[in-house]
């Protein structure tokens, strides 16, 4: 029997009184939660066009796994308006108070505010509703923007919070929402419609989230009686050389001619970019640890899948920025929930979910993508088939290992690392088309320019790209000359490195802090330091190196940048004593910025943008 808990959301329309946007929400909640359904961790239950009898029927049959309830359409102080007649709001909180494993109640119709004493009275956790009518879009938004936090992981607080947050970004800062502990007096005026109340005898509930245990897909790769780790990697290497012929001799024997494991191996680490290459090197490490099928591969392995969606994600979302400022498209509130993630929802951040949704709107505007290939992605993940499989596969196997211990997971760990490593490399076979990117690094650009000449811009440039047993910077940072400028102390993403006048910039998401120093155009910095955005801590912003696994480089804080750290000064030297000696002599001129500042900035930038 399925035990799953239970969403049941509620649309109820009226033809005398119709409500445009009803079907828009429905479709959207449905959009943002069914993905928990697939994974296995809820059940999604759906009305459209609900009846009381079709309510008291889904009442019954689901009473002992209901978690949330959500009602949208025609209500007021006693009533909510279904299909055909109307539920009284009294009788419809006995029944609700009887359900012992619900959350929270979600009211989404005008003035459903009178209605929160009987539900509260009935034992209801939490409710939240409305004293005053609301605007269609508005409906629409604010529940949206909850469920989309939800979905992510936040507590029923901070969802609250987000969507409150969303609503003032959109509507101004008279729309405001609060907290309400049974019994306390409840503003009723139109500038405050939304309230999160709550039980006084429940008040621990602000704190839930969804669940994230996953039961058991279904979903398994092949039989293969044959597999040794790294199997399913060379799988990879066969599709790079399907989008670049030219890797396929590199990895032949000079001697016999044939294919070698070793060299395809290596191929991999070297023709993804550094984010994707650098974890795949740590998975084929020869390490003990890590060459097993132990608790160290596996998480390994979802690292390796957490940084490539990452990567993906975020080139995305780099477009959608430069598109937003071009052409102000409608940019739906949850695209920025990378702007709230603390430490634990960061752990369970969807990034392909959020990857897809972004190519899907690009396509929906009509805006050619600066990946080609993204399309092919969004196409096979919406045919849910393989790719689709091993998408579900992967995120419920981190769950899992959320949940579970070592010890407990000790008796399966062969078939995880297994599985898991053939969907791995089934994500990793869609990516494969990155071997004709370039991910550069611009440390610095000069200008030359002589008397009556065009003048030329050297870029000090390098490729990002991992080798087996180097993650030095690479020998080749050298000027190169072209006749338009890129974007300097920047990591691009370029289609040609030998013209990367065409190029998709992915700051503030992705930095190189060498790139942050002084002098970082000489062969001063000896160790690549890329780091990728983690979360935010206040006004702050945290970033992660990419040489780590995602599971320990939280540990290790020489590998973490916050914008709340002191400057890079990597290669200042004496210099620095000399220019801070000449301060004085130049106390009327402005400080140059921090580059730490100018990350903040553009994030700042980047919220202010997408709230348009």
């Amino acid at each position: 029997m399925n035990e799953r808990p239970v969403i049941l959301l509620n649309f109820a329309n009226q033809q005398d009184a119709h409500l445009d946007l009803l079907k828009e929400e429905s479709s959207r909640l449905n959009d943002i939660l069914s993905l928990a359904h697939d994974q296995g961790s809820i059940e999604l239950y759906r009305e459209e066009n609900v009846n009381v009898a079709q309510l008291i029927k889904a009442l019954n049959r689901f009473k002992e796994r209901i978690i949330v309830f959500h009602y949208a359409g025609h209500a007021d102080g006693s009533s909510l308006h279904f299909d055909g007649g109307t539920a009284q709001a009294l009788g419809l909180a006995e029944l609700l108070g009887q359900l012992p494993n619900l959350k929270f109640v979600f009211l989404n119709g005008c003035s459903t505010q009178a209605q929160v004493d009987y539900l509260l009275e009935k034992g209801v956790k939490a409710v939240i509703a409305t004293a005053v009518a609301i605007e269609d879009n508005k409906a629409l938004l604010f529940s949206e923007t909850f469920y989309s936090a939800l979905a992510n992981r936040s507590t029923i607080d901070s969802a609250f919070q987000f969507a409150v947050g969303g609503s003032r970004t959109n509507f101004g800062d008279s729309v405001k929402g609060r907290i309400f502990i049974q019994g306390e007096e409840f503003d009723r005026s139109a500038t405050m419609p939304w309230g999160l109340f709550l039980n006084k005898e429940a008040r621990a509930v602000l704190d839930w989230s969804l669940p994230t245990y996953v039961t058991d897909t279904g979903i398994t790769p092949p039989a293969n009686p044959d597999y040794t780790v790294n199997t399913y990697m060379l799988d990879v290497f066969d599709e790079m050389c399907h989008y670049d012929p030219k890797l396929k001799p590199l990895a032949e024997d000079s001697f016999s001619g044939e294919s070698d494991d070793r060299l395809s191996l290596a191929l991999i680490i070297e023709h993804f970019p550094w984010p994707i290459g650098v974890q795949v090197r740590l998975l084929l490490s020869k390490e003990s640890a890590i060459d097993e099928l132990s608790m160290e591969r596996l998480e390994q392995l979802l690292s390796t899948y957490v940084y490539t969606t990452q990567f993906l994600y975020y080139i995305a979302l780099s477009q959608l920025w430069d598109e937003k400022r071009k052409s102000n498209i409608t940019v739906r509130p949850y695209l920025m929930d990378l702007l709230h993630h603390d430490a634990r929802t960061y752990q369970h951040f969807d990034y392909l979910k959020h990857f897809i949704s972004i190519v899907q709107l690009l396509e929906q505007e009509n805006k050619a993508l600066f990946v080609e290939e993204f399309g092919d992605m969004r196409r096979a993940f919406e045919e849910k088939k393989e790719f689709y499989d091993a998408y579900l596969y992967l995120e419920s196997l981190r769950a899992k290992i959320r949940q579970q211990t070592p010890e407990q997971l000790a008796a399966e760990l062969p078939q995880l690392c297994a599985d898991g490593e053939y969907f791995l490399s089934t994500i990793l076979i869609k990516a494969a088309f990155l071997v004709n990117y370039d991910l550069l690094t611009i440390r610095d650009i000069r200008v030359i320019s002589y008397r009556y000449q065009d003048p030329k811009f050297d870029h000090y440039i390098a490729r990002l790209n991992a080798k087996v047993n180097d993650l030095a910077v690479s020998k080749a940072l050298q000027a190169r000359s072209y006749k338009d400028y890129a974007n300097n102390a920047s990591v691009i993403l370029s289609r040609n490195m030998q013209d990367p006048k065409d190029f998709l910039n992915l700051s503030p998401f992705i930095i190189d802090k060498n790139a942050f120093g002084e002098g970082m155009t000489e062969d001063r910095a000896t160790e690549q330091q890329l780091f990728t955005y983690a979360y935010r801590e206040g006004e702050d912003f945290r970033y992660f190196s990419t040489v780590y696994s995602i599971y320990r480089v939280h540990e290790r804080p020489k590998d973490q940048l916050t914008t709340a750290s002191e400057q890079p000064r990597a290669a200042r030297g004496g210099r620095d004593r000399r220019r801070r000696s000449s301060r004085n002599r130049r106390r009327n001129e402005e400080e140059p910025q921090s580059p730490l500042d100018i990350l903040k900035e553009l994030f700042s930038l980047f919220e202010e943008d997408f709230s348009r």
